[in-house]
């Protein structure tokens, strides 16, 4: 009977609801997209000073917002999920800028989920960017945040966490979507709010009761026969070895709990953000897809298609369509990121090897060695990087953030960073360089070998028993047991 009543309304159908029918399989995916509203900047010097800094087009947001609005509405797809970081440090105003690009997306058919990203509420650093200065302005609270996404996620047809921005809801027939608030933004001080100095954590956890909340909305999807996906801001898996060791603040700290709780309760999928790559991996349980920045080349969106019969999605990848010029501008910030990322690298190391240095240079002193050009701060260290890895760091960067790493490129990259470190070695030591260069790639350069092969080849769990790859721009996965 069921069948004979399918086949009757299939055939009564109008052509649009037969293509409504057909369509609505389909979610399409962006993340981070940090939109800063446009009155919050105009064309002085403490915008460019901000601009400048970022990898991101952040003056650009709206505009870039817009694009991915318009196509959305040709899309047509059924759904929209975004998974943090929706705005430019937490400002009202560009959260009441957002939900209009969202409202109407909703006027067209679109229906948006969200999740908040660690630049979304509670947050100290929300800035107006007009004339020579950078002026504290409003950010919201997580009440307010629920209430000005009530139509994505937070309103009456949601099962909300009590602990947490966290929900469950049915966007799909079928298809049950659990949003998972990763954020320890409760956690952040903020002077204007009366406490006594600003404090602002960008790293994830999720909570233990929030954990035991999401196992029982998953587990009663999978005995009702729902699919069901997930999605939350930060990372769940490593999507580059040693991320949970050198980049702790961009996977979740209970990372392991969570994925264990995933997996038992038959949760397939999550999408995730925060790092700014477009990247996938996978533990052989669940599937970490991490989507790139919306507002940062190459402006990256992905479409999901479900299969409800073979309860498969089907990933896709596409980069969001720009000008010739912008798309270049969009590069080159990237590009001039590289000291940025020299920095990071120089100051991380810097902190493991200052209070040795006084040790380093006797031990130096004492094979003959002249250690006055030897760097004494970590600015002195950054200098040197720059100097010596700009190149590698560039090419590294590029390929990282947009994601399905040919392997073939990494050797060359690979030697280019062991050229500077010869480099850096002959400039700070020339004396000494023909034995300590050898001498160090020998010994440093095993330890660092698996996280740098990881991300330029796409590799995970690089030289065990368990080394993997998952493709990351097309994938197709079963998301119900």
């Amino acid at each position: 009977m069921a069948c004979f009543l399918m086949g009757l309304l299939a055939q009564a159908a109008t052509p649009e609801t037969k293509k409504l029918m057909e369509d609505d399989n389909r979610i399409m995916v962006i993340s981070d997209i940090h939109l800063l509203a446009p009155e919050l900047f105009d064309a002085g010097a403490a915008a460019r000073r901000m601009a400048s800094g970022d990898m991101k087009l952040a003056l650009q947001s709206d505009l870039l917002m817009q694009r991915i609005v318009d196509h959305a509405i040709e899309a047509k797809p059924a759904l929209l999920l975004i998974s943090g970081d929706l705005t430019h440090n937490g400002a009202r105003a560009s959260h009441l800028r957002l939900a209009q690009h969202l409202a109407k997306l909703r006027q067209h058919g679109v229906r948006t989920l969200v999740i908040p990203g660690n630049h979304d509420a509670n947050c100290p650093n929300a800035r107006s960017y007009c004339g020579d200065k950078a002026t504290p302005v409003g950010t919201i609270s997580r009440d307010e945040f629920a209430q000005i996404y009530a139509d994505c996620g937070y309103g009456s047809t949601s099962q909300r966490d009590p602990a947490s921005l966290s929900y469950a809801c049915e966007p799909l027939p079928g298809l049950v979507v659990l949003g998972i608030d990763s954020n320890r933004d409760e956690e952040n001080r903020l002077t204007a709010r009366g406490d006594t100095a600003n404090a602002y954590h960008n790293g994830g956890r999720v909570k233990p009761e929030t954990l035991q909340w999401l196992r029982e909305r998953a587990t009663e999807a999978q005995r009702q026969g729902k699919m069901v996906i997930a999605m939350m801001h930060h990372h769940l898996l490593e999507h580059v070895d040693g991320e949970a060791r050198f980049l702790p603040n961009y996977i979740v700290a209970n990372h392991d709990d969570v994925a264990k709780t995933m997996a038992e309760c038959g949760v397939r999928v999550v999408l995730t953000g925060h790092l700014h790559i477009t990247d996938a991996v996978s533990n052989g349980k669940v599937t970490d897809i991490a989507t790139g920045s919306a507002s940062m080349y190459p402006m990256p969106l992905r479409m999901l298609t479900l299969d409800r019969k073979a309860s498969t999605l089907q990933v896709a990848t596409q980069w969001l369509e720009l000008p010739d010029a912008l798309q270049q501008q969009a590069r080159e910030q990237v590009e001039h990121a590289a000291p940025i990322l020299a920095g990071v690298i120089a100051n991380r190391l810097w902190s493991r090897i200052s209070a040795k240095m006084g040790q380093i240079k006797q031990m130096l002193a004492m094979q003959g060695a002249d250690t006055t050009a030897l760097p004494t701060t970590a600015q002195q260290a950054t200098a040197l990087m720059i100097r010596h890895m700009q190149e590698p760091l560039t090419q590294s960067l590029l390929i990282v953030t947009r994601g399905g790493e040919d392997p073939q490129q990494a050797p060359a990259i690979i030697d280019a960073v062991k050229q500077g470190i010869m480099g850096m070695v002959q400039e700070v030591m020339p004396s000494q360089a023909q034995f300590m260069g050898p001498f160090l790639i020998e010994n440093l350069w095993p330890r660092v070998e698996p996280m740098v092969r990881s991300a330029l080849e796409d590799l995970n769990q690089v030289g065990t028993p368990g080394e993997s790859a998952t493709p990351d721009h097309t994938l197709q996965l079963r998301i119900k047991n």
